[in-house]
């Protein structure tokens, strides 16, 4: 008689049973014929296993091609999906499984709710690639109504019918101003849906960024000027101005961060930096390169001194879905920090925003701006 195995077998039945049962999964022992001689309470509770059926049941009764499924996890040495079935209904599971003896330990967890996320999650994903993918192909089709209610009206202010009468250029102007501001709202919605879509197509050449950012920066004068806001454009540190990355992402990604800056400034300053990021940004952004190759990336600072954003709205400041119950100015906010955000990481960059309620905003990007 092997005395040692005999204690061992002792121990177990006077210990292993207690603390199996404690155990938030599944535990079910199988024998090399595939019959389950153990089980826990936790894979009673979920299988309807009942010890006077213990010799009844095989393994391959509670899950699908179970024992191959025991196999795969021991070849592979990590734990396998397989589908389990209870009462003619089918759930999905994780199944781990280690050999003990002529047989087998196999924990069973249920990943029923995590497999049903994760299938409606792509579901979710492929509706929202359709659904931005059409409204993209809609673009002029929904743009085009506006464009001319917008510029009929504002062909009639300026006389184009005949002379208006108080109270019909009063009426005429509120509808100038709706088309405007309708038009600007249906620009960025269909902006941040065809960057979110699979259709988006980058633009990918050498161009000088100063000479981009001083045009899209001189867009901006007049409205810098009436809301008596300081600029400034330091490029001075920078020594590669001309960069190849995605022309049309650095055009959006610039001019949204410009509009949400003025929009939340008054009598203030914007100040923008291009310049290649320091030490201190390359352990912060975890960028593992020389000090030679820190000039391959370019590193863009926008910071105003505007009323900043409230910590609540920080965390979905890039989703405007999250924001739809907050208002249409929160929303179109979202939709421009979220294009730029976007376009950010497809041109495999990275951007972060920091904002303090009446401290300001400043936003930062890195991103490479050589040829692989």
């Amino acid at each position: 008689m092997n005395v040692t195995k005999l204690i061992k077998d002792i121990w177990w039945n006077l210990t292993a049973y207690k603390t199996i049962d404690c155990l938030p999964d599944s535990l079910i022992f199988v024998n090399s014929e595939g019959l389950i001689t153990k089980f826990n309470e936790k894979a009673s509770e979920i299988f309807g296993l009942k010890n006077d059926e213990i010799v009844l049941t095989r393994f391959n009764d509670i899950i699908k091609n179970g024992m191959q499924s025991i196999k795969e996890s021991l070849d592979f040495s990590k734990p396998v999906l397989a589908t389990a079935t209870v009462s003619n209904k089918e759930f999905f599971v994780e199944l781990n499984a280690m050999k003990k003896g002529h047989g087998f330990c196999v924990s069973v967890r249920d990943m029923t709710k995590l497999t049903t996320e994760l299938i409606n999650e792509e579901k979710t994903l492929r509706f929202n690639n359709e659904k931005n993918a059409m409204l993209s192909k809609l673009e002029g089709d929904i743009k085009s109504p506006i464009t001319s209610i917008s510029g009929f009206s504002r062909g009639l202010l300026d006389g184009l019918g005949g002379e208006l009468s108080e109270k019909q250029h009063k009426y005429v102007k509120i509808i100038n101003t709706n088309a405007d501001e309708l038009y600007h709202f249906m620009d960025k919605l269909l902006e941040f849906s065809k960057a979110e879509s699979s259709i988006y197509e980058a633009d990918y050449h050498v161009f000088d960024i100063v000479e981009l950012y001083k045009a899209i920066s001189k867009d901006f004068e007049t409205i810098f000027r009436e809301k008596q806001i300081t600029f400034d454009l330091d490029y001075f540190s920078l020594e590669k101005r001309n960069v190849f990355t995605d022309l049309n992402a650095m055009k959006i990604i610039y001019k949204n961060i410009l509009e949400v800056a003025s929009a939340m400034t008054e009598t203030g300053f914007i100040s923008v930096k291009l310049s290649h990021p320091d030490e201190m940004t390359c352990i912060k952004y975890k960028l593992n390169i020389t000090a030679e190759k820190q000039k391959s990336y370019l590193q863009i600072t926008i910071s105003d001194s505007g009323s900043g954003i409230a910590e609540d709205d920080m965390k979905y400041i890039c989703e405007p879905y999250a924001q739809l119950e907050k208002g249409k100015k929160n929303f179109l906010r979202a939709l421009k920090l979220g294009t730029a955000s976007i376009l950010t990481k497809r041109a495999n960059g990275l951007i972060s925003i920091k904002s303090e309620m009446m401290k300001g905003t400043k936003y930062c990007i890195v991103l490479p701006i050589e040829k692989e």
